[in-house]
């Protein structure tokens, strides 16, 4: 299944794909279509989701276009355990929160978060502004490369750890 999806990724991106997804099924995310609408049918998409059981969350998302360009590979990430990570994330996060205009930020209401502690990214503007946006919604990063996959499994990893000390507690 990740082989077939990244199949239809540019050559010099394949390699970079792979290394992030096969880290997500060794920490135990399994990989899904994505299902989208052809000609009034739900199929398979050039999409995959990564979601854990145990945890009942997706850690990312691999698919192939972006709002920018159809053909490029993203790669769309939950990484709000951490608070320290590099500009690209940071861009990622203030995409998100101007891509509407500011309107899908601050707590949604899900329900997901802990008391007294919100789950989520913080976004601070060169003015001081602070911006919260929900972490129950992926962050998609801005071109990825060789380079950036050290940082994403370090992310990966400290998600996946909150994401099971969560369940610890709840348990």
């Amino acid at each position: 299944m990740i082989k077939e999806c990244i199949s239809k990724f540019p050559d010099d991106s394949k390699n970079v794909f792979t290394e992030i997804a096969d880290y997500a099924v060794f920490l135990g995310y399994t990989p899904k279509w994505v299902k989208v609408r052809v000609d009034g049918k739900a199929v398979n998409g050039d999409s995959l989701t990564f979601t854990k059981a145990k945890v009942k969350r997706t850690l990312l998302k691999i698919r192939k276009g972006t709002p920018f360009n159809r053909d490029m590979p993203c790669l769309v990430l939950t990484f709000f355990a951490s608070s320290n990570y590099s500009d690209i994330f940071k861009r990622g996060i203030k995409r998100a929160i101007e891509e509407f205009d500011g309107k899908y930020t601050g707590c949604y209401g899900c329900g997901k978060c802990e008391k007294g502690k919100l789950q989520g990214y913080v976004y601070i503007y060169p003015d001081g502004k602070k911006v919260f946006r929900c972490g129950g919604g992926l962050i998609e990063l801005p071109p990825i490369s060789a380079d950036n996959v050290p940082e994403i499994k370090q992310l990966m990893k400290k998600q996946d750890e909150y994401f099971l000390e969560l369940v610890q507690r709840a348990n």
